[in-house]
């Protein structure tokens, strides 16, 4: 379970990237028309850590849904590999009762508390998840070239659209991707393996230009 604290220092999902810093590697073939200078075109990766980013499982039918969207805001997605979303919460299909619920900074704890109470006649579980999870924000043009390169699903912006979701293998980390827009994407890994994806993103998306911010 996250911790419930109030202090900022031991808000729950604190970040699996604390020794990384903000990084730049800009793309050594590009550079703004006429001058020559390399590395000054917008970088085709930018991404960061979603520190202290929420994060729920639950297990229950889809007669729920109407409990679920009560509390959460959006109901359970309309389909497999689909998520639903309401301002920052997202509910992303895992599996036929299985799902996961993205929430604001420090709303865990009491948003699973309200589940479990709107849940009560259900069959069902809620479990706080935000401490064993690590979620990064991924923007850029070149953002679905650079995932592609260690995935094998097929993002192509025609396959993978806005309101997709998958579980599947980013170089040999297991991850959930949700499609936020054609050039934004949100990963949700293992906390442990988030250092991992930090690197290999970066060394990805070398040749796009790549920013990592904090």
């Amino acid at each position: 379970m996250a911790s419930t604290s109030k202090k900022a220092s031991m808000l729950p999902g604190r970040s699996a990237l604390a020794g990384k810093p903000a990084t730049r590697h800009a793309n050594p073939y590009a550079s703004k028309p006429g001058d020559g200078k390399p590395g000054d075109s917008k970088p085709g990766l930018v991404f960061s850590e979603m520190v202290h980013l929420g994060k729920l499982n639950l297990r229950a039918s889809k007669s729920a849904s109407t409990q679920v969207k009560s509390v959460v805001g959006c109901a359970f997605p309309t389909a497999a590999n689909r998520s639903s979303s309401a301002g920052e919460r997202h509910v992303v299909w895992l599996g036929p009762d299985e799902f996961l619920i993205i929430c604001e900074a420090d709303k865990d704890a009491e948003l699973a508390s309200t589940l479990e109470s709107a849940l009560k006649t259900q069959h069902c579980a809620v479990t706080n998840i935000t401490d064993a999870l690590a979620a990064f924000h991924l923007k850029g043009t070149a953002v679905r070239q650079v995932l592609a390169k260690g995935c094998a699903i097929d993002l192509h912006p025609g396959s993978f659209t806005s309101g997709d979701a998958a579980q599947t293998l980013l170089s040999h980390a297991a991850v959930t991707m949700l499609a936020v827009a054609e050039n934004e994407l949100i990963v949700i890994c293992r906390t442990s393996f988030a250092p991992y994806l930090h690197d290999w993103l970066l060394d990805a998306a070398l040749e796009y230009g790549v920013k990592f911010t904090k």
